[in-house]
Formats: C-alpha cells, structure tokens, sequence
C-alpha cells in the first residue's frame, strides 16, 4: 500500500488500496496516455474480448471499463472523502499494470497525493477532468459505445462507493455531504454539465441504473443486478431472461 494511505485505510479496508501502487512498483506498465491511443487501446480490447465466445465490441468495452472503474474510484474516493485527500490521478501522469488480457490489474501514481485545497463538489474537478474525461471520449470513439454508457458505469461505481463512505461516516460528513451533491447536480458550478448526475435511481427499495450497460449483448452475461431492464431486449438475439447477477 501507498505508504501515506495507510491511515485512511485500516484493517480490512487495505485491500482496497491495493490497486493504487507507486512508481517503485516493478511490474511492467504501460503510461496512462497509452489509453488515449486509439489503436493501442482497440488491441487492449481485443485481448479482454479472448474472454468471451462470442464477444460484443461495445459490450467488451463496457466491461473493460467497469474492471478499470473499480481499480481507480473506490480508493480515490474513498480518501478523498474519508480524509481530504487529492490522489494524482490525471491520465497522463499515472502508468498503468495490465493483467494478460489487458485489463486494469493497479494504477501507477507518481506521487502519494496532498491534502485537497478546496471542498464542495470542486473537490472531485481532478478525478471526473483529468482522469474520467479523457478516457472515456476515448474508450467511446475506439468502441463506438456511447459516452454516456461509460458515464453511467463511472458513476454507479462512485454511487455505490458514496453510499459505503455515507454507512460508515455518516451523512452529514462533509466529504459525503460534497459526494452526495456531486451525484445529485446537473452542473458544474461554471456551468458545464456534470456526467455523473444521477447515474442511480432507487424506486421501490431497489437500487437501479439510469442507464443500462449493455453487458447483455455478450451471451454468457445476464443483466447486472442494478439493471434498469427487467429482462433481455428483443432483437438481441438471445433468449429473454431475468439478470440474476
């Protein structure tokens, strides 16, 4: 674990650091802006696609980003809420340890981070700008997936790491209170419009996805548990099912 995040991840929380590495770290690496590249990025995808039989490109993409999402969010928010801290997390700064099938096995930092020099939702400006951005126009323009698909897989991960953060700190935490507001705006205070509006719904005590991923188009894949859909489209080709997982 990254020596300065120690502290803000005790005990059975550690695990969770363990994604985010220094640059010690002697595993091969590829920079973050190798990510940016549309043809090296295109035959990453194609060797996570080795893992389905028959594989959707834009499904592959969704799930490429899903892994890569839950290796970068759950520590970069947890110690940005839990402890004010800003982790140096631009894209083209950080490196990145692939596993052999080119999916995000820890994220590469060149530095232990600094305490965050302004709150509110500006707080989280670095990560969705510097990191979230750049990727995602470009996992989109490599795939053809929407943007907005990949938005709403960023931003379930970050919901359901807030609510985590929310059951252990409490509500009126500030770095929750900042979180929550993050996910429940529409824009950001310069007016752009922020990606991570509500990418959860909760109706009727269950937790549902604004949008659906599209993991269904991939045949071994059923609808996620959080699925906006009730079963399988039409003209899928596959049979109509309940997702169960």
């Amino acid at each position: 674990m990254i020596p300065a995040l120690s502290a803000f991840f005790p005990g059975k929380l550690a695990a969770i650091a363990e994604s985010l590495v220094l640059e010690d770290d002697p595993r091969p690496h590829v920079p973050g802006a190798a990510l940016l590249d549309g043809d090296r990025l295109r035959r990453m995808l194609s060797a996570f696609a080795t893992n389905y039989a028959e594989p959707d490109e834009q499904a592959v993409a969704t799930q490429w980003s899903k892994w890569h999402f839950s290796q970068l969010l759950p520590p970069a928010l947890i110690a940005n809420i839990a402890a004010d801290w800003l982790l140096p997390t631009a894209i083209d700064r950080i490196g990145i340890v692939l596993s052999p099938d080119s999916r995000t096995l820890a994220i590469r930092l060149p530095g232990e981070g600094a305490r965050l020099p302004v709150s509110g939702v500006q707080r989280f400006w670095p990560l969705v700008e510097d990191h979230l951005a750049p990727l995602i126009a470009a996992i989109s323009r490599a795939s053809g997936l929407p943007a907005k698909t990949l938005w709403s897989n960023a931003g379930n991960v970050a919901e359901t790491i807030v609510s985590e953060c929310a059951a252990f700190l409490g509500e009126a935490h500030p770095g929750v209170t900042d979180a929550r507001a993050l996910l429940a705006t529409r824009l950001w205070p310069d007016g752009r419009k922020n990606d991570l509006f509500e990418p959860v719904r909760y109706r009727e005590g269950r937790r549902r996805r604004r949008l659906c991923c599209l993991r269904y188009r991939i045949a071994s894949l059923s609808l996620c548990k959080s699925c906006p859909l009730d079963k399988v489209p039409r003209g899928s080709g596959r049979s109509e099912q309940q997702g169960t997982s």
